[in-house]
C-alpha cells in the first residue's frame, strides 16, 4: 500500500521566500522538471504567483499579530505519496491529477488543518516524477499569535502526519511508521555499507588458533612453598582464559551487529532496487511514447505541408487541448473579476497579471483576446463563460459587487466620522 507523505520546511528570511517562489513557479531553471509538463502546474490560491514574504507579512498585519526579529513568517508544507500511488494511462504516460478527488482534497485539508486565511499559496506540481503539492502556510494560531514553534513542533508534526494520512485514506494510502528512524538513502551508500560489513564480518569469523597454556617447573625455591606456587600459576591461568573470552566475546557482538545491520541494508536494498526498475520502467514507456507522438506530429505536418487535411485523430486531439485550456482560462478571469472592478481597465489590468497567459486587443475592433502561452491556443473574450455566466453578463455582476462594496464602505466611513467622543 503506498504511503502518504507531508513534510514541512521552515521560511525564516525574506531571501529564503524569494528562493522557494522562484522555485515553486519555474522562475529559475529547474534540473529535475520537465519543462513540456510545465503547463500542467497549477496554482490554487497565490495565481499571480506573489512572493511569499510578502504574502505571508500581510497575512501576519490583517492577524494583528506581532513579529519578533527571529519570528518564522511562513511554513512551506508538502503533500504528495509515494510513486505508486499514482496510477498512469494505459500508454505509460502520467495522468493529470489537477482537478482530481485527490487534489481537492489535498486542498481541504490544507484549509481545514491551518485555516483558509493562513493557507497564502497552494502550488501542485506535476512536471516532476510525482505529483505534489507545496503550500505555504503563516504560522498564526487560533488566539492569533504568529508562533511556529506551537503550530510545528514534534508533537503536532507526528498528529499532522497521522491527519494527513487520514485524510488519503480513501485514496488507498497510509501512514509511515510513527517514531520511525528511517531516512532516504542513496543506492550506493546501501551498496558500500554491505560490502564493508561483509569485509568485517570475514574478518571478524576468521577462526583463530588456540593459543596453548604451558606451566612452568617450580624452582628450587618454589619447592620450599609449593602451595604459593600451584596459586600463582592458577591466577596467571585464569587470567589469560579471561582474556581470550572477552575478546571471543567482543569479536561475536560486532559481528552479530553487523549481521543485523547488514540484514538492514538488503532490505532498503531490495526496496531501492525495486522503486529503481519501476522509474527504469517508467522512463522506457514515456521515451515509447514520445517517440510515437513526434512520429504522429511529423506526419500530420507532411500532410499539411502536401495540401491534405489533417487525420480526424489529431483534430479531435487539438480540439480537447483547446477546451481544458479554455476551461482554466474562465477560472482564471473568474477569479479575476472578484477583484474590485469600477470600469473595463479595471479587469484588463488583471487579465494582463495572468500567470500562464498574454493578453491583448484588437486595435480595430477593441475585442479583448487571451493566449495561452504554452500551446498558442487563442481565447476571446465574448466566447468564455467564466462560472458558467456570459462574459458581459460576468463583468455587469462584478461592477455591480464592486459598486455595492464602495457604498457600504462609504456609508460606514460616515457613520464612524458622525460620531463623538
Amino acid at each position: 500500500m503506498p504511503y502518504a507523505i507531508c513534510r514541512v520546511a521552515k521560511i525564516k528570511t525574506a531571501q529564503a521566500g524569494a528562493a522557494k517562489t522562484a522555485h515553486n513557479y519555474r522562475q529559475r531553471e529547474t534540473p529535475n522538471a520537465d519543462t513540456e509538463r510545465k503547463p500542467l502546474n497549477r496554482e490554487y490560491i497565490n495565481t499571480a504567483e506573489r512572493n511569499y514574504w510578502e504574502l505571508a507579512t500581510e497575512r501576519i498585519q490583517e492577524a494583528g499579530a506581532k513579529v519578533r526579529h527571529d519570528s518564522v513568517r511562513g511554513v512551506e508544507v508538502l503533500l504528495t505519496a509515494s510513486p505508486e500511488a499514482f496510477k498512469r494511462q494505459a500508454d505509460g504516460s502520467p495522468n493529470d491529477w489537477h482537478g482530481s478527488e485527490w487534489a481537492e482534497a489535498n486542498i481541504a485539508f490544507l484549509k481545514a488543518q491551518f485555516g483558509e486565511k493562513n493557507v497564502v499559496s497552494c502550488t501542485l506540481h506535476q512536471d516532476e516524477l510525482t505529483p505534489h503539492f507545496h503550500a505555504v502556510v503563516v504560522p498564526i494560531t487560533e488566539d492569533g499569535r504568529l508562533s511556529a514553534k506551537d503550530r510545528f513542533n514534534p508533537k503536532t508534526l507526528r498528529q499532522l502526519q497521522t491527519d494527513y494520512a487520514e485524510a488519503m485514506k480513501p485514496f488507498g494510502m497510509e501512514r509511515g511508521v510513527e517514531h520511525s528512524r528511517a531516512k532516504h538513502e542513496v543506492m550506493r551508500h546501501v551498496y558500500g555499507a554491505q560490502e564493508r560489513s561483509r569485509g568485517e564480518l570475514a574478518t571478524l569469523t576468521k577462526p583463530e588458533p588456540a593459543t596453548r597454556l604451558s606451566i612452568e617447573g617450580p624452582s628450587g625455591l618454589d619447592l620450599v612453598n609449593l602451595s604459593k606456587w600451584r596459586a600463582e600459576q592458577e591466577a596467571r591461568l585464569n587470567a589469560e582464559l579471561a582474556r581470550q573470552l572477552a575478546a571471543a566475546n567482543e569479536r561475536a557482538s560486532k559481528a552479530a551487529s553487523i549481521a543485523q545491520d547488514s540484514a538492514g541494508a538488503k532490505d532498503r536494498e531490495k526496496t531501492l532496487a525495486r522503486q529503481l526498475a519501476s522509474v527504469e520502467g517508467t522512463k522506457t514507456k514515456q521515451i515509447q511514447v514520445r517517440k510515437d507522438v513526434e512520429g504522429g506530429f511529423t506526419r500530420a505536418l507532411v500532410k499539411v505541408a502536401q495540401g491534405e487535411a489533417l487525420p480526424a485523430n489529431v483534430l479531435e486531439y487539438a480540439h480537447q487541448v483547446r477546451a481544458g485550456i479554455m476551461a482554466e482560462a474562465e477560472k482564471h478571469v473568474q477569479q479575476a473579476l472578484k477583484g474590485p472592478i469600477r470600469q473595463a481597465c479595471d479587469l484588463t489590468a488583471q487579465l494582463k497579471k495572468l500567470p500562464g497567459y498574454t493578453y491583448r486587443e484588437d486595435a480595430a475592433t477593441k475585442q479583448g483576446e487571451l493566449r495561452h502561452t504554452a500551446t498558442g491556443s487563442r481565447f476571446e473574450l465574448a466566447e468564455l463563460k467564466p462560472g458558467g455566466v456570459p462574459m458581459k453578463e460576468a463583468y455587469d455582476l462584478a461592477v455591480q459587487r464592486t459598486a455595492q462594496r464602495d457604498l457600504e464602505q462609504t456609508k460606514g466611513q460616515s457613520q464612524g466620522g458622525g460620531r463623538s467622543l
